[in-house]
C-alpha cells in the first residue's frame, strides 16, 4: 500500500486539495506532468463552464491510467469526460457535473497518494440471499488516513437497479431500516441527507439520500462507521432482497471526508439466488439432424424465472404424452442427451409427478441433413460495469449455463467504461468464448444522447479491439469515421436501438447491419421501418437490455431500489442467426449478412423462409416475380402471418386448423388481449407503457378459471372472483394476454370491461412530445362466431382507443383453432424496387420477425 507523502491542505474555497505526491501511480512522464499541473490548477481556481474542457483530457487520460493498473475510479467519472466538453445539445452543464470534475481531481490525487486516503468498505456475514426475502447485512466502514473532521460523515445511497428495498434511516421498526453505529467514544451520528447522481443515486438527476454525520468530535483513521442494512431490533422486518438472482448487488456509500464534498467508495456487495421451483423450461436445439445425438437443459425455476434453489421435484420428459427421460429431485439443471430418427418437428414437456410443476422446451425440428442450424443470441445486456448489476463472469455464466445460448455479448455503456474495466470486459469474453459451444463478442453500447445520435451498440468479430466512445466521437457520423479508421468494416457490427432511439436518418451501409426492434424495453417494429423507409438494407434482431445478469431470458422488472419505476418491463427478445456452424466466423458473418431475425419475449419461434430461393436479409436483382415459401414453427398456436412490402400487409397466410380443446364438454377459453401502439414520426423517444388496469365481468356463461398467457412477469397481477376477473399490467408495442375458461353457449358471451385512468410512463426522456393520460373507459365485446372471425353481428369483438394519433385496442378470440406450424407460399409480381419481411403473431402475443429480402433497386456502395 503507497502511504500518503503529500500534504493535504486547506484552501481558501473550503475544500481539500492533495499537493502533488512525491511517489504515486506508475504515469509516464508526459501524463505525470499534466496531472501535476491539473492538480495544481484545481488548488488555484474551481473548474468553471469555461475550464471543463480544456481540464478534462488530462483527467480522463489519468483514470484510464489508473483503472488499468486495478485502481480505483468514481462511477460517474467517465461520463462527466463526456458531457463535460460535449453537453447534450440546447442545455448548459449543470453546477453538480461541473464541480464533480474538481472532486474526482481531489479523490484521484488522495488515492494516488495513498489508496486507503479514503478509508475503506467492508461486509461481514452471509454471503448469499434468497430472492424476495428479508435479509440484515452488516457494513463497515473504516476511516483512513484523511480522517473524518465534524461534520463529515457516509451517504448511504443506493442503485436502482438493485433491485431491494428503498433504504431510510429514521423508522426502527419500517422496512429496510439502516442504522449505523461509531467505533469512537464520545462521538455521536446525526441524521441528514445530500443529493447524489447517477447509477448510485438519482440516476439522471441528484436525488437526497440519508446521511450519517459525525458530531462531537473528530474520527481518526482507523475508527469505524458499522451499518446495518434491515436492522431488525427495532422491529424492521429488514432488508428487502430483489427478485432476481445475480452474483453481485452493490450496496454503495459515500464519504464527506469533511469538506462538504463527498467520494464514492467502493461498495459492498452480496450475492442473490433463486427460491423453490414453480415451474420448469427447457431450453433446446432449434435445428437438429435426423439421427444425431442432441442435448436438451431442462431448467427448474422460481416463481420469478430464477435457477430454482429448493424445493426441486424429480420431473418426467415427455414427447407427445409419452416418457422418454426421468429426472431425479433437487437439480435444478439437468443436461438430457436425445436421439430423433424421424423427421419432423418433436415438442418436449416436462411434469413433476403430481403435476404441480410443470413446462415445455422449444420445438425442435428434425431434418434429414441440414444445411444451416438456427443458433440464439443476446446482443444487447449491461452489468456493475454501469448502471446493472453483476460481474462479466456471472453475466457470461448465466448465458452459458442458464439461458443456453450460443452467442452472447455484453454492450456496457462506454459513459461509465474506463480502459481498465474494457480490458476486465475482454479477458471475461477470453475466458468464456469456446470455438462451437458458446461464442462471445466484445462490445459496448455507444451512449450519446438522441441530438448526437442516439445509442447504438457496437459488436466487434475479434477480442481486443479497442473501442471508439463518445469521449473521442461524441456524434454518430464521427463514431463511424472512427471505426473505419481503425479497423476492417467486416470485423464491426452496428446495431442502433430504439428506446434511446438512433438516428433513422443516418446509417452505415458496411457496418450498420441490423437494427433492434424490440427489447425489455418494448416492441418498436417501426423503428426499423424508419431505417427501410429511408432506403437502409438492414436486418432486425431483438434484445432484452438486461441490466440484472440475466442475458437471453430476462423478465421485465418494474421498479428499483429508488422507487422510481422501471422502464425495462417487458421479457426480452432474442436474436436469431441462421448459419452453417456454432462458429466465430459462421455466426459473425451471418448477423453480417442480415441472415437473422427477431423474436420476444425469449421465444425460440422457428422462422425459415426464401423469396425466390434467397434467404432473409438477400439482396435480388429485379424480377417481375417474387415467390416467398416458408415455415414458421412457433412456441404456441399462430394467430397471423403477415408478408409486408414496402411497409402494407399484402398477404395474411391461414393459420387455422389445429385439433379439438381438451377442456371438458361446454368448456371453451376465450383469450381476452391488450395492445398499444408505440411509433413516433419525430425525431424523439418513443411512446412510453401504457397502464392496463381493470375487471372483466362475464354474462352469458359462467367463468370457470383464467390465467395470464405468455410470459407473465413478475409485476402482472390477474385474479379471479366468482364471474369476474380483474387485471393489472401494461403494454408497449406488444400485446399482453389473459385466457378465460368458460362454460356456456359462445354465442351468448358478453364481455363487460372498465378500464381505469391511467398515465404513460417508462419512455426514455423526451424532448417533444409529453406524456399521455388515459381517461377511464367501459365498453362490452363479444366473442366471434368461430375462430378465426369477427364478432361484428354481435357488437364486435374489438374495441379500439383513439389516443390522439394513436390506435390501442383490446380484443377477444377463441383460444383454441389456430395451428402452432404453419407453412405458406406466395407470388406478388412487381416492377419496382421493393422490400419485403415477415411477422408472426402467436396468440399469446410472442412475435417474431424475418429481415427484410430487397428486390431491384440500386445496392449501397
Amino acid at each position: 500500500m503507497r502511504k500518503l507523502t503529500g500534504r493535504l491542505v486547506l484552501v481558501a474555497a473550503g475544500v481539500f486539495v492533495a499537493a502533488p505526491p512525491a511517489a504515486g501511480a506508475e504515469l509516464d512522464a508526459e501524463l505525470r506532468t499534466r496531472v501535476d499541473a491539473l492538480i495544481a490548477d484545481v488548488g488555484r481556481a474551481p473548474t468553471t463552464a469555461v475550464t471543463i474542457a480544456e481540464r478534462i483530457p488530462a483527467l480522463w487520460d489519468w483514470a484510464n491510467a489508473v483503472s488499468l493498473q486495478g485502481g480505483f475510479v468514481p462511477k460517474n467519472l467517465p461520463l462527466i469526460a463526456f458531457y463535460g466538453p460535449f453537453p447534450r445539445p440546447g442545455a448548459d452543464l449543470l453546477p453538480y457535473q461541473i464541480e464533480a470534475v474538481d472532486d474526482y481531481v481531489r479523490q484521484l490525487a488522495w488515492l494516488d497518494a495513498d489508496e486507503e486516503a479514503l478509508g475503506t468498505v467492508t461486509r461481514t456475514g452471509a454471503e448469499a440471499f434468497e430472492a424476495r426475502s428479508w435479509a440484515t447485512i452488516e457494513v463497515v466502514y473504516m476511516v483512513g488516513s484523511l480522517g473524518m473532521e465534524e461534520g463529515g460523515g457516509i451517504v448511504v445511497s443506493t442503485q436502482g437497479a438493485g433491485g431491494y428495498g428503498l433504504l431510510q434511516t429514521t423508522d426502527a421498526a419500517a422496512d429496510h431500516y439502516v442504522s449505523a453505529r461509531v467505533s469512537r467514544p464520545g462521538i455521536r451520528l446525526e441524521h441528514d441527507t445530500h443529493p447524489i447522481w447517477g447509477p448510485y443515486g438519482g440516476f439522471r438527476s441528484p436525488a437526497g439520500f440519508p446521511v450519517f454525520r459525525v458530531r462531537g468530535g473528530r474520527l481518526e483513521a482507523g475508527d469505524t462507521i458499522t451499518l446495518t442494512y434491515g436492522d431488525t431490533s427495532g422491529g424492521c422486518r429488514g432488508l428487502g432482497v430483489g427478485e432476481f438472482s445475480n452474483d453481485r448487488i452493490a450496496l454503495p456509500i459515500h464519504v464527506d471526508p469533511g469538506d462538504g464534498r463527498v467520494y464514492e467508495m467502493p461498495p459492498a456487495t452480496f450475492e442473490v439466488v433463486g427460491g423453490a421451483a414453480e415451474r420448469v423450461h427447457g431450453f433446446a436445439p432449434s435445428i437438429v439432424g435426423a439421427g444425431e445425438p442432441f442435448v436438451i437443459s431442462v431448467r427448474a425455476e422460481d416463481r420469478v424465472y430464477n435457477r430454482a434453489t429448493r424445493d426441486i421435484p424429480g420431473l418426467q420428459v415427455l414427447l407427445d404424452g409419452e416418457q422418454v427421460a426421468e429426472l431425479p429431485a433437487g437439480q435444478a439443471i439437468h443436461l438430457v442427451e436425445l436421439v430423433v430418427d424421424a423427421e419432423g418437428v418433436q415438442r418436449y414437456t416436462f411434469r413433476s409427478p403430481d403435476g404441480e410443476v410443470t413446462g415445455a422446451a422449444n420445438p425442435v425440428w428434425v431434418q434429414a441433413d441440414p444445411e444451416h442450424r438456427l443458433y440464439w443470441g443476446e446482443t444487447h445486456g449491461h452489468s456493475g460495469f454501469a448502471e446493472g448489476q453483476g460481474t462479466p463472469e456471472g453475466y457470461f455464466t448465466f448465458a452459458r449455463d442458464d439461458a443456453r445460448l450460443d452467442f452472447i455479448t455484453m454492450s456496457e455503456h462506454d459513459i461509465w467504461l474506463t480502459d481498465g474495466l474494457w480490458e476486465e470486459l475482454n479477458e471475461a469474453v477470453r475466458a468464456f468464448h469456446r470455438e462451437g459451444e458458446l461464442l462471445v463478442f466484445a462490445g459496448y453500447e455507444w451512449t450519446s444522447p438522441r441530438q448526437r445520435g442516439g445509442h447504438h451498440n457496437v459488436f466487434f468479430r475479434n477480442v481486443g479491439m479497442q473501442r471508439v466512445g463518445v469521449q473521442a466521437a461524441p456524434n454518430l457520423s464521427e463514431l463511424y469515421r472512427g471505426l473505419r479508421a481503425e479497423y476492417d468494416t467486416a470485423d464491426v457490427l452496428i446495431i442502433p436501438h430504439a428506446h434511446q432511439n438512433g438516428d433513422w436518418r443516418q446509417n452505415d451501409f458496411e457496418m450498420e447491419n441490423l437494427i433492434e426492434i424490440m427489447s425489455g424495453h418494448g416492441t418498436f417494429e417501426w423503428f426499423g421501418s424508419r431505417y427501410l423507409e429511408q432506403g437502409f438494407r438492414v436486418g432486425f434482431v431483438s434484445a432484452s437490455d438486461d441490466h440484472r445478469g440475466h442475458p437471453g431470458y430476462s423478465p421485465g422488472h418494474q421498479a428499483g431500489a429508488s422507487g422510481r419505476r422501471s422502464n425495462i418491463f417487458q421479457f426480452g427478445g432474442l436474436a436469431a442467426a441462421w448459419a452453417p456452424a456454432r462458429t466465430t466466423d459462421a455466426v459473425f458473418g451471418a448477423l453480417k449478412a442480415r441472415h437473422a431475425y427477431a423474436t420476444t419475449g425469449a421465444q425460440r419461434i422457428v422462422l425459415d423462409a426464401r423469396l425466390n430461393g434467397a434467404v432473409m436479409g438477400s439482396e435480388l436483382d429485379q424480377t417481375d416475380r417474387r415467390v416467398l415459401e416458408g415455415r414458421a414453427i412457433g412456441t404456441g398456436p399462430i394467430r397471423r402471418v403477415d408478408l409486408i412490402r414496402n411497409g402494407e400487409a399484402v398477404a395474411t397466410f391461414d393459420t387455422r386448423g389445429a385439433g379439438g380443446s381438451a377442456l371438458p364438454e361446454g368448456q371453451f377459453e376465450a383469450l381476452v388481449s391488450f395492445f398499444s401502439e408505440t411509433w413516433v414520426d419525430i425525431r424523439d423517444n418513443p411512446r412510453g407503457q401504457r397502464p392496463w388496469r381493470g375487471t372483466v365481468t362475464v354474462e352469458g356463461a359462467k367463468l370457470v378459471a383464467g390465467r395470464l398467457t405468455g410470459t407473465p412477469l413478475p409485476a402482472d397481477s390477474f385474479g379471479v372472483d366468482g364471474n369476474t376477473a380483474s387485471f393489472d399490467f401494461t403494454t408497449r408495442g406488444s400485446r399482453r394476454s389473459f385466457a378465460l375458461v368458460l362454460e356456456g353457449d359462445p354465442a351468448a358471451v358478453r364481455l363487460n370491461l372498465g378500464i381505469a385512468a391511467a398515465v404513460e410512463y417508462g419512455t426514455a426522456p423526451t424532448q417533444v412530445r409529453t406524456p399521455q393520460r388515459f381517461a377511464a373507459a367501459e365498453f362490452t365485446l363479444a366473442l366471434p362466431a368461430a375462430p378465426g372471425t369477427s364478432a361484428d353481428a354481435r357488437g364486435g369483438n374489438e374495441h379500439v382507443f383513439h389516443e390522439g394519433d394513436y390506435r390501442d385496442s383490446v380484443r377477444v378470440d377463441f383460444l383454441e383453432g389456430l395451428r402452432d406450424d404453419v407453412t405458406f407460399r406466395f407470388t406478388d409480381f412487381g416492377e419496382e424496387e421493393d422490400w419485403y419481411y415477415l411477422r408472426v403473431e402467436q396468440i399469446d402475443g410472442h412475435l417474431a420477425w424475418s429481415s427484410p429480402w430487397w428486390v431491384g433497386g440500386e445496392k449501397p456502395r
